[in-house]
């Protein structure tokens, strides 16, 4: 394996800073159903109601 490029240490950086919004950005509990928040997380493949 090569070793890491820039590039790839921008996008771990990416990566971790939008894992580290998530939790500070979630709705009240009403909210959660339609909430971009959880479009978000299901677009990384986990829905936070299942």
């Amino acid at each position: 394996m090569a070793d890491p490029t820039d590039d790839d240490h921008q996008h771990t950086r990416t990566v971790v800073g939008s894992v580290e919004r998530h939790p500070a950005q979630e709705p009240s509990e009403e909210d959660i159903k339609d909430s971009r928040w959880r479009w978000s997380l299901m677009d990384w493949g986990h829905d936070p109601l299942q």
